[in-house]
């Protein structure tokens, strides 16, 4: 199977595309990209790199990206299938879309905003027949209503599975919550740092400031602590609880029925 490419078309309003439009898509669909591929790939996220394979700058604009190096190539394709499907559901209905975070809607957020100041249209297809989308206003009435969110004090309870962040940026990592069964960010401090490498692989606690969507689950927490859950061998068995008890004397008061 060869390699998946994405191309995005911008057909501009009076024969000219401005520029930072143009700066915009490119930008905004190498962050839809990297957002998607990194929930596409858990849990063990892989990086794909993405190459211009086409570039027209003719009316329409015409801007084409696929993987380099063929060991992702499975993964592109993936991404690919994810990107349009996701785009489309916005576009119909208030959804968030499989592998989209919360970056990921935001980035489409923008792509679909061109349309509303600079260009006529904005069309994103891949070279899978019959899979595209034209953006519109609507996705983005839609993605504005999915991030709409409630902030409250409350914890999270899950396995820790990502630890990450880049440089100037502070860290954070992803518990994959056991009510809801979704992955949810932790932003730290770096007071918590230490706390949190040693709870890698490990069912933590976390405890902070949840952000929900608006069907209640939580997306984000900026935790201010963390507690880590030991394992079932490590919990008290029931003869140790007995020996504890052992030489400790105890009352129970009979129970007498109220007239």
């Amino acid at each position: 199977m060869g390699k998946r490419q994405i191309t995005i078309v911008l057909e501009p309003k009076n024969g000219l595309i401005p520029l930072p439009s143009f700066r915009t898509a490119i930008e905004q669909l190498t962050v839809l990209l990297n957002e998607v591929s990194s929930k596409v790939s858990e849990p063990k996220p892989s990086h794909i790199s993405w190459g211009l394979s086409e570039l027209s700058l003719n009316s329409p604009a015409k801007i084409g990206v696929e993987c380099v190096g063929e060991e992702v190539e499975e993964m592109a394709r993936r991404t690919a299938i994810a990107v349009i499907g996701g785009l489309d559901r916005l576009q119909r209905e208030q959804v968030r879309p499989e592998y989209f975070n919360d970056n990921a809607l935001e980035s489409a957020q923008r792509l679909a905003r061109l349309t509303i100041d600079n260009l006529a249209r904005v069309n994103i297809y891949s070279d899978i027949p019959d899979q595209q989308v034209y953006l519109s206003e609507q996705i983005s009435v839609n993605v504005t209503g999915i991030l709409e969110s409630l902030d409250y004090d409350g914890s999270v309870d899950g396995k820790l599975e990502l630890i990450s962040g880049r440089e100037g940026n502070p860290l954070y990592f992803r518990v994959q919550d056991r009510i809801n069964n979704v992955s949810v960010r932790c932003d730290i401090s770096d007071e918590l740092v230490e706390t949190a490498l040693q709870s890698f692989r490990k069912r933590v606690i976390v405890y902070g400031v949840i952000k929900s969507d608006n069907n209640g689950i939580p997306r984000r927490i900026r935790a201010s602590s963390i507690e880590i859950i030991p394992e079932e061998g490590q919990l008290p068995q029931a003869e140790d609880i007995i020996e504890e008890i052992k030489g400790h004397s105890s009352w129970i008061a009979p129970y007498e029925r109220k007239p």
